[in-house]
């Protein structure tokens, strides 16, 4: 999905998801009427561009799963990267008063069991992509219903056993639009979202466990 021309005097709420490979970022970013405008796999010099054209910005950085256990040590360096090259770009940490652009690292794992009230199945299975997806656009993000990823699948899908999976966004796009969903609530939902403080980590924001989440309609759109 390509971006379209914002505003910049228009908040914008980004996330990040880091891996690692030629393109190791996944960039989402949405509006305050949760449309995305941007989604892509892309590097970081790719990512400041595009945070140099907006004045105000909140940046959620999902930690690295290595951060909680043993993620790569490229996927480490580009991380540290990522943390550098936002703070030379002016970016203050979440709760500096004034600061037109702030950020705060997200857990997405923590940021999909709070939303649902449940453990997530494992991003790299189907089921895990299919319920992360059924997550976000429960939480009102404007994203094509992922219940119509089985109206593409034929007897020829399953006897050939190739599903239509470019229907569905990647386990890193999953991420990024769920630190992007983080740093929107921040604004405009602040009493369902918690900081944090894990050991040996900063402070890490997370929405507030919504046991209930099944219960809601999804949003108009």
């Amino acid at each position: 999905m390509k971006g379209v021309s914002v505003s910049t005097t228009d908040l914008i709420f980004a996330g990040i998801d880091i891996s690692s490979g030629r393109k190791p970022l996944a960039y989402a970013v949405i509006d305050h009427d949760l449309k995305i405008i941007l989604l892509e796999k892309c590097d970081i010099s790719y990512v400041m561009d595009h945070l140099d054209q907006h004045k105000k910005v909140m940046l959620g950085v999902n930690l690295l799963s290595g951060k909680r256990s043993g993620s790569s040590q490229s996927a480490q360096k580009i991380f540290s990267d990522v943390e550098q090259k936002i703070i030379h770009a002016g970016f203050k940490p979440y709760l500096t008063n004034n600061a037109p652009k702030q950020w705060v690292e997200t857990n997405p794992l923590e940021c999909f069991r709070s939303l649902s009230g449940q453990i997530p199945q494992s991003r790299r299975t189907l089921g895990g992509l299919l319920q992360r997806a059924l997550i976000l656009y429960g939480e009102g993000l404007q994203i094509d219903d992922p219940m119509e990823f089985f109206e593409e699948i034929t007897r020829h899908h399953l006897l050939a056993g190739v599903m239509p999976m470019e229907l569905l966004y990647s386990a890193s796009e999953v991420d990024a639009l769920a630190s992007a969903y983080i740093t929107w609530m921040l604004i405009n939902k602040p009493v369902q979202v918690d900081l944090t403080r894990n050991i040996g980590e900063g402070m890490i924001l997370i929405p507030r466990e919504d046991k209930n989440w099944w219960r809601k309609k999804p949003s108009n759109r």
